[in-house]
């Protein structure tokens, strides 16, 4: 799975066991995908114990519901406003069919505006004389 750089340092950070540090392609994790989603799980309330304990309780409700399969939502929405394309939202998803990746990549009305603006400055086609 492609990381972006962001994603992949924040993972390289978690990884303190790794074997290669320096070898980009080993993997971050080894571990079932159960696993990790259970730790998803624990790591998201202790930063929501951390936030609440910081006096931050209202950054703390916003992580109330976040799981590790939401995340998919999120990412297929995000690289579909950034520009790309569905069938690039499919294959880096791993959706076998386009209708659900439609069905993750829901986006906002304002997206939506936003499309139908680009014609406005697009080149103009010929006039059609009749």
């Amino acid at each position: 799975m492609p990381l972006n750089s962001s994603a992949r340092g924040a993972l390289m950070d978690l990884a303190a066991e790794r074997r290669r540090p320096n070898e980009p392609h080993e993997p971050v994790t080894r571990e079932a995908y159960r696993t990790v989603s259970r730790e998803f799980v624990r790591a998201v309330g202790a930063a929501q114990m951390t936030l609440r304990a910081s006096g931050r309780p209202d950054e703390a409700a916003r992580l109330g519901g976040v799981t590790w399969h939401a995340l998919r939502h999120t990412f297929a929405s995000r690289l579909v406003a950034a520009g790309v394309d569905l069938r690039t939202v499919q294959e880096l998803g791993g959706w076998k069919i386009l209708s659900m990746v439609q069905r993750y990549a829901h986006l906002s009305p304002g997206h939506l505006v936003a499309a139908v603006e680009k014609i406005v400055a697009a080149p103009r086609w010929p006039s059609v004389e009749r």
